[in-house]
């Protein structure tokens, strides 16, 4: 899941295509992560 930069909606980017464009013109897109913490051992 990717959301545009521009105007903040949410677009799935489908496997084969090469270019996607948001509805605003937006090319320019970042990955939506969930909000989790990771916790690490250490050894």
């Amino acid at each position: 899941m990717y959301k545009c930069v521009r105007c903040g909606r949410p677009l799935e980017k489908s496997f084969g295509t090469a270019d996607i464009e948001c509805e605003c013109g937006s090319r320019v897109f970042i990955k939506d992560r969930p909000n989790t913490e990771k916790i690490v051992k250490a050894r």
